[in-house]
Parts: structure tokens; sequence; C-alpha cells
């Protein structure tokens, strides 16, 4: 499954002539998020999510080719959200990444530097239904106030997920990303290693020439990279739900 098809089920492109009276009527919490362990995170909400989240990278594509991208780590076990409650809430006073915010519509395009969009929506998703909840359409078939501001949400992340690439093509061409493991321990004493996975090296980076530190910090990147590293603190605050979770079952 693709990284921007994660949650999704049953994606459709909305139409006005087939969708015309189409409603969205709020559920009750996220199950949607349960089973998924990490999600893509952009990098503008490297800063809220740094305190509450680890922020990795992964790697996917052949050596010269690799597609670099920054997630959240929401559990350290394949299947399970340590950030998802029983009655699957996310955990309380904790930033909701905007990943999760933006279902049940995603934007649909030809490529990545494509302008041309299509909006979709996970069909399967239990709150569209024709008779209650916010309307999509008007009656005169033009877009709601709803879906205007649902337009403008999702081409904002779009916005700031493409920029969030240009910041994983530079750490990956500065070199400085490297693949690593962490021995971390639980508030307890357990001990647990997370493996394989991508972070900024704090060597490499004291290494960049001058104008290279120049650019990602007129990018604004440099402090996405202290984000990031910050970011790793959380990862025993994370062992401890994940060990409470499996407690709780």
């Amino acid at each position: 499954m693709s990284k921007t098809m994660l949650l999704y089920k049953n994606v459709s492109a909305l139409s006005r002539d087939n969708h015309k009276s189409l409603k969205l009527k709020p559920v009750e919490g996220l199950a949607v998020a349960a089973e998924t362990h990490w999600m893509p995170v952009a990098g503008a909400e490297f800063y809220p999510s740094s305190h509450h989240y680890p922020i990795v990278f992964i790697s996917e594509g052949e050596k010269g080719k690799e597609v670099i991208t920054p997630i959240l780590l929401l559990g350290l076990e394949v299947g399970r959200n340590d950030y998802m409650s029983k009655d699957f809430t996310w955990k309380a006073n904790t930033y909701l990444p905007a990943f999760v915010r933006r279902y049940p519509f995603v934007i649909a395009t030809q490529d990545t530097k494509s302008k041309d969009f299509t909006l979709c929506f996970d069909a399967d998703f239990a709150g569209f239904n024709d008779k209650e909840g916010k309307a999509l359409f008007n009656e005169d078939g033009t877009n709601s106030e709803f879906l205007n501001e649902t337009i403008q949400f999702m081409n904002g992340f779009n916005v700031e997920m493409e920029r969030t690439r240009e910041f994983a093509n530079l750490l990956n061409e500065y070199e400085l990303l490297e693949t690593r493991s962490a021995d971390i321990r639980s508030s307890t004493g357990v001990p647990f290693q997370v493996q394989d996975f991508l972070l900024v090296s704090e060597e490499k980076l004291s290494k960049l020439t001058g104008k290279q530190l120049t650019t990602l910090n007129q990018k604004g990147y440099l402090g996405w990279i202290f984000a990031h590293l910050m970011s790793l603190a959380n990862l025993p605050n994370l062992l401890d739900m994940h060990l409470a979770n499996k407690k709780a079952k």
C-alpha cells in the first residue's frame, strides 16, 4: 500500500454529478488509524509533533533513486497504534497529525509535480450518506462551504508535503541520513530495540559547508532537523505506552 493511501480502503473520485446529495456525518472515534504503527508527517508539523512522537525517516526504492519520507512512529508493533485507546480515541492532549485530520478525503494527482488534482474520498467511511450531516454540495450543484474548507485544507496539506519532499531530498543530497538502531528502556527498566530507521547524523550535520547550512536555514529546514532530533527523546515514552497497552489486553 502506498504511503498516501494508508488508512484508505475504497478511494473514489468526488463527482458533482454522482455525489450531489452526499453528506458527511461525524463518526465517533478514529478506528481507521488503530492498526497503523506509523504515518507520514509534513515538516511543518515537526514542531508540535516533536513533543509527543518520535520522528524518523524511511527510505524506499533503489540506491540513487530513493524516496525519503519522514514519519511519526505510532507504535512498536506492526498493526498496533499505541496512541489509540480501546474506544478508538486518540491519546488525550496529544497533537493529532494532519494525515489523520484529512481523512476521509485525499487528493489524487497524475504525479508529484502536477498542479491538476482530483478530490477523492474513502467511500467505505461510515459517515457518508444521503440523509444527514454536512452537505458536500449546495442544491444548485455548487460546492458547499464545508467542501470549500476541505479543499483549502487539502491544498495546504499537499503544499506542505511537497515542501517536505524537497527537505528530504536535501537531506539525502547532503548525505545527512544514516541507518540506526536504538536500545531504549522503559521507565521501569524494560529494554527494547528499535531497528533500522533513518535519522540525521549530528556528526555529519556538524561537517556541512557554510553554504549548505545557509541553504537549510533559509528554507526553514534547520529547525525541522533540530525538532526531529529532539523528538527521539519520545522513544522511551512510546515504549511505556506500548507495554501498558499490551498489559491491558
